[in-house]
């Protein structure tokens, strides 16, 4: 009877060192994001948009004057149907007044749009806020 050779031993694989950088890298970004979900999650307040509106000096454009409007939401909570109104006043007295509706401002966002005067809204003063939203 002939001897039996042993099978010989496969040589130890080593992992490299980047694969284990990379699955390094993938755990942490990983961590990162479920970390930041669990705390958005528990500081995540109840309550209602908190809305405030801005505008930009009036361009002067073949229909009137354009105001640019940002509506900005500081809360988590998202506001839809944002009613905004724009007033021009000149010694208290308004000249001249405008709507506009958002139809989505979301929470800790903002949405743009405008109001068309037909007065130069440079020569009277602008007075801009927002009177409504609904809840999505």
């Amino acid at each position: 009877m002939a001897a039996r050779k042993k099978p010989a031993k496969p040589a130890l694989r080593r992992t490299p060192i980047l694969e284990w950088a990379a699955a390094t890298l993938g755990l942490l970004l990983t961590l990162a994001v479920l970390g930041y979900s669990l705390w958005e999650g528990a500081t995540d307040r109840d309550g209602p948009p908190s809305l405030t509106v801005t505008g930009r000096p009036g361009e002067k454009t073949a229909g009137g004057y354009v105001t640019m409007l940002t509506v900005r939401n500081a809360s988590h909570a998202t506001a839809a149907g944002v009613e905004v109104r724009a007033t021009l006043e000149r010694a208290g007295r308004v000249v001249e007044e405008r709507r506009a509706s958002f139809t989505y401002v979301p929470g800790k966002g903002k949405a743009t749009g405008g109001v068309i005067f037909q007065t130069d809204p440079a020569s009277a003063r602008l007075r801009i806020e927002a009177e409504g939203f609904q809840d999505p």
